[in-house]
């Protein structure tokens, strides 16, 4: 079920971690060290939650959470800047002052409220997004196939990691 070792220290263990401790920006690993060191099953979902902890689910129909990190507002930040989803006022509201290190408790961490949860997908769903997927991956390929003759730099326009958008997620100020 899970791709790592479970003798592998993990996000959800305190010792190594400390997901819901306020440390400070600097203590905390970036966005990308936390998600690779969350256990995964080849066949589940990560998500990051509108509470601010980024969650690896299994693949079961009941999407049951196998690891859970807590985000800091600035590893948040981080990662929906460079998420290949266009910038939205919707996002960048819905995790304005977010801090995942406020979820607190395994209860909260590993059975969150069904809002926090991937939708529960049968298998005749799980072909259908396949399907999807493979054609959303077969235009990107003809797409990047077509820019390159066109002398479009496409490593660098679709390099993982690079900033995308730039949210503001400091809380508003009251008025």
């Amino acid at each position: 079920m899970s791709n790592q070792d479970s003798s592998h220290p993990t996000p959800s263990d305190p010792s190594t971690t400390a997901p819901n401790s306020k440390e400070s920006t600097s203590e905390m690993p970036s966005y990308r060290v936390a998600m690779r060191s969350l256990k995964l099953d080849l066949e589940g979902v990560v998500m990051l939650g509108h509470d601010g902890v980024m969650r690896s689910f299994d693949g079961t129909y009941d999407c049951n959470v196998i690891d859970a990190f807590a985000f800091s507002p600035a590893q948040i930040k981080s990662f929906l800047d460079r998420f290949p989803v266009p910038w939205s006022q919707e996002t960048e509201d819905k995790f304005r002052g977010v801090d995942g290190r406020n979820v607190v408790g395994e209860e909260a961490l590993f059975h969150p409220a069904d809002d926090l949860r991937p939708p529960k997908y049968t298998a005749e769903d799980k072909v259908r997004v396949r399907k999807e997927v493979d054609e959303q991956n077969r235009e990107l390929r003809e797409r990047i196939e077509r820019e390159e003759m066109e002398g479009v730099d496409v490593a660098a326009k679709y390099a993982c990691g690079r900033v995308t958008s730039d949210y503001d997620l400091s809380p508003k100020e009251k008025v």
